[in-house]
């Protein structure tokens, strides 16, 4: 037991610094991006507008720490440093790493499911790096008429994917899933009721979620209920 809590200990060890190293590379690499841009162009920040945009910061900073926090169990080491650099974590690696847990049937928490979920991770980022790569293509050649094409449906898109991966969340973790989701609908209701329709957005609801998902789930826990 001892030598297998040692090796684990040295994989997760492994696996951070190799993670780290990465993202700090890929941050590195989205910086170069505006900085590149305004070398080539000519072009420099309004450095006074900058003081505007702080809360608008403040509040990305937020979603992504809950989003680290909250996503943490579902991913696994491997998986989340993986997600965290690749992106598109909602629409993409978790609903695809929730489905190759479900398919292997792994235990939460076990050796199993942080190999399962990273190699699941892995896969599905080559895979949409390829599909990407292959429709960057035809909308090259074709780009007004895609875009006329999809722009009807474009306002379901993001509704459709967080509907899918409701349903999978609350399939699997319905009780810990039942008192968050029945919170966020009610506060979204009574915000649309009330005049509030605009600041009820997805950065809001994300944390109003985050927090009514620690106090049911601690409340649960203690009760013995999960």
């Amino acid at each position: 037991m001892e030598q297998k809590e040692l090796e684990r200990e040295r994989y997760n060890d492994s696996v951070h610094t190799a993670g780290r190293r990465f993202s700090w590379l890929a941050i590195g690499l989205i910086v170069m991006v505006p900085v590149c841009y305004c070398l080539t162009s000519g072009a420099a920040p309004i450095w006074s507008k900058i003081p505007e945009c702080l809360m608008f910061m403040v509040g990305y900073l937020a979603i992504g720490l809950v989003e680290a926090l909250s996503y943490a169990p579902l991913l696994g080491t491997g998986g989340q440093y993986l997600t965290f650099i690749t992106g598109n974590i909602s629409n993409l690696k978790l609903p695809c790493a929730l489905n190759s847990q479900t398919i292997a049937q792994v235990k939460d928490g076990s050796e199993e499911k942080e190999i399962v979920t990273t190699i699941s991770i892995a896969v599905c980022s080559i895979v949409t790096t390829i599909v990407i790569a292959l429709g960057l293509i035809p909308l090259a050649i074709f780009q007004s008429a895609i875009v006329d094409a999809l722009l009807p449906i474009s306002p379901y898109v993001i509704p459709a994917i967080f509907g899918g991966l409701t349903c999978v969340l609350m399939a699997r973790y319905l009780k810990v899933a039942l008192v968050p989701f029945i919170g966020c609908m009610l506060i979204c209701l009574l915000g649309h009721l009330c005049g509030f329709g605009p600041t009820v957005n997805q950065g809001t609801m994300i944390l109003v979620g985050m927090f009514v998902s620690v106090v049911a789930t601690s409340f649960l826990y203690r009760k013995k209920m999960v």
